[in-house]
């Protein structure tokens, strides 16, 4: 494995080696590592983990002053994040997103997202009334199944009891940044409900037609039945407008126009018994509908290209399409002795695509899901902790797979403790990879071009993954460091590639412009696929008030394939400081991505990196009184820096008249914040 940056490398090596000390026995300085669900479904302390875990505390989240989830992930060691514009994210882990990025899980309460993809319009916003975000870093299909094929990120809410009262909180800022959430939560005896409305809007980055709206409505209740049993509903309905396209694409094929999105949840949960023995069965249904229709006309922005066609085509084209999803899942939690935990459970769970648009010749399509898994946590002796576990997971259509996953955590000191592990798993591929039939007609229904063709035969992709780490709290400061060194080998994977060209050409364009436009389908890569690094994590106390978090990854890419290789940055980094004195709290982030070649759309034989930037972030508050309340004002900015190319929308910048230079630029947004509560 070669890595670059030696003195970065040579720092951690000294961090290590000053962590492997026993830290001071000043206990009044020490704050106990936080408890853990995501990684196993146990509940663990963070050092009994199997696998690295990043927590991001409710205070935290405050303190960045963030509007949306993405923008908070860039917090986190590995994470490759970028904008195309201000109203599309592209998030993933160690990169190898392709179009829109499918390797990680997201999950809300324990319930997973509709769509394995961070860019949905209406699940960008974060909830309010978070407890903390557990991300999984690395492979946790052993837990949570096919999408967590390169981690999780687990948003964990508060019970309804918590924080009773009502908290109404204002923002407004440039470019027109207008945001209002108003939350109310009563309790009566063994009964808490929560309800909260909010709403986000934005005219997006200058010079883009990006902007949005969103409106969520939450409810959330708690009810305690008895000593042992208690039951929680959580329902909510989000609806987003957003601003696509950009003027001037050729034939219009991507013009502007305004989309929209709709979801609808509802999740019940119940549980039997003490947190280690415990019977927990949660149900949940789910529901989105994207509505995005658009003309296009072979005469629109290309005079040249007009004069090609034997006639003039004109026709509506769209990404217009339904998902539902319904799961069912049991699990036990149960203690076997002193030194023996065991969980294991089974989940239920149908999928199903509804789009005249991306399954031409049926548009309907389903898929019944069906998964066992377990997790044997066993402690040896005092200093050594056993994971084992795994998921069998069964899709209709395919042979049932198994993901395995083995851990060894040693603590070697009080406060010390090293990991080893390896696991396997599997993405599936989902409806639209397998299934995809895009085909522009006409306003006659006459057949114009095949975009995209499906692939019944493709294979799921699979991961070997194995780790070291290193998790310590040394000095009297309270200071905590993560490191993890990965190798991640990668089969089969998943990629987007042109037809071959000895395909018949179909359709009514003429064969050199269809040729040049291209026909895509999704298909396995067989070549060699490896990832090695080391991320670290530091989170360094060094006075009262004073915090450092620095969250840094570099990423050997060992692939054969350059497209696939500068589809993952080498690096990524963040240094932030959280300031407090008195009533004021400031938090400054530095960002920092490294060259990547990856966004929006296929060009066939078009390949743009973006080059590497660094931005910065900065929110600062100041806590008051004001008419007997308690008021807090914040003000936010991001991308103080100015503006930069994030990621690429690759048919707008394969046009001639954007050549050498970037075609989508985000830019500063700032905006001031009033919280109160009463």
């Amino acid at each position: 494995m070669h890595l670059h940056r030696p003195p970065t490398a040579l720092a951690l090596l000294s961090l290590l080696a000053a962590g492997t000390v026993e830290a001071s026995s000043a206990d009044a300085f020490f704050e106990p590592l936080p408890v853990v669900l995501s990684a196993s479904r146990l509940a663990q302390p963070l050092q009994d983990s199997p696998g690295a875990v990043t927590v991001i505390d409710a205070d935290l989240i405050a303190a960045t002053g963030y509007r949306e989830l993405a923008r908070v992930l860039r917090l986190v060691p590995g994470f490759q994040v970028g904008q195309e514009r201000g109203n599309l994210q592209w998030v993933t882990y160690h990169g190898l997103g392709m179009d829109s990025p499918m390797q990680i899980q997201l999950l809300v309460d324990g319930r997973a997202s509709l769509t394995p993809s961070f860019t949905a319009s209406a699940e960008r916003a974060l909830p309010g009334d978070i407890e903390r975000i557990e991300v999984v870093r690395g492979s946790n299909s052993a837990a949570y199944g096919s999408n967590a094929f390169l981690g999780i990120v687990n948003i964990i809410t508060d019970d309804a009891s918590r924080h009773p009262g009502t908290r109404l909180k204002l923002a407004t800022g440039a470019p027109g940044i207008r945001d209002a959430s108003l939350r109310h939560a009563v309790q009566s005896g063994p009964l808490s409900v929560r309800i909260g409305a909010h709403h986000e809007e934005d005219e997006g980055f200058a010079d883009l037609y990006d902007g949005r709206r969103t409106d969520v409505l939450n409810l959330r209740a708690d009810l305690q039945v008895g000593e042992h049993d208690a039951l929680a509903l959580n329902a909510g309905v989000a609806e987003s407008t957003h601003e696509l396209g950009y003027a001037g694409s050729i034939f219009d094929i991507a013009a502007q126009r305004e989309g929209r999105d709709t979801n609808r949840s509802l999740h019940l949960r119940w549980r039997h018994g003490p947190e280690d023995d415990a019977i927990r069965v949660s149900a949940y249904w789910s529901r989105q509908s994207r509505d995005d229709l658009w003309r296009y006309d072979s005469a629109a922005n290309s005079r040249t290209l007009a004069n090609a066609f034997p006639e003039r085509l004109r026709g509506t084209v769209g990404n217009s399409a339904t998902f539902v999803q319904h799961n069912l899942e049991i699990e036990r939690r149960e203690r076997l002795d002193e030194a023996t935990r065991l969980m294991w459970g089974a989940e239920w769970k149908r999928i199903e695509h509804d789009s005249p648009f991306w399954y031409h010749e049926r548009r309907n399509h389903a898929r019944d899901e069906h998964r066992l898994f377990a997790n044997l946590e066993l402690r040896t002796g005092t200093a050594f902790l056993w994971n084992a576990g795994g998921m069998l997971e069964q899709l209709q259509g395919d042979e049932a797979r198994l993901a395995p996953r083995v851990f060894l955590n040693w603590q070697a000191a009080p406060r010390i403790t090293w990991r080893i592990g390896h696991s396997r798993a599997w993405r599936q591929p989902d409806l639209f990879e397998r299934n995809v039939d895009i085909r522009i007609t006409d306003d006659k229904g006459e057949l114009v071009q095949r975009r995209q063709y499906p692939n019944p035969d493709l294979r799921p992709q699979r991961i070997d993954a194995s780790e070291i780490g290193f998790l310590g709290v040394f000095g009297d400061s309270r200071s905590t460091l993560d490191v993890r060194l990965f190798r991640e080998r990668i089969e089969d994977l998943i990629v987007r590639n042109a037809v071959p060209s000895d395909w018949p050409i179909e359709g009514k364009l003429p064969e050199a412009i269809s040729r040049g436009l291209g026909s895509t389908r999704w298909e396995n890569h067989s070549g060699r696929v490896q990832l090695n690094g080391i991320e670290t994590q530091l989170h360094l106390k060094p006075w009262r008030g004073t915090e450092f978090l620095l969250a840094h990854s570099l990423i050997d890419r060992d692939v054969d394939d350059p497209r696939i290789r500068r589809n993952v940055a080498p690096y990524t980094a963040s240094l932030s400081w959280l300031q407090r004195a008195g009533a004021w709290r400031s938090l400054l982030s530095v960002l920092r991505m490294g060259p990547i070649d990856a966004g929006f759309s296929y060009v066939p034989g078009f390949d743009y990196t973006v080059p590497s930037y660094t931005t910065v972030d900065w929110s600062v508050s100041r806590n008051l009184r004001l008419f007997d309340m308690a008021v807090e004002l914040r003000l936010t900015g991001i991308n103080l820096l100015g503006r930069h190319q994030e990621l690429a929308n690759r048919p707008l910048q394969a046009q001639p008249e954007f050549a050498g230079r970037p075609a989508n630029e985000v830019s500063r947004q700032a905006w001031l914040a009033l919280e109160t509560t009463f």
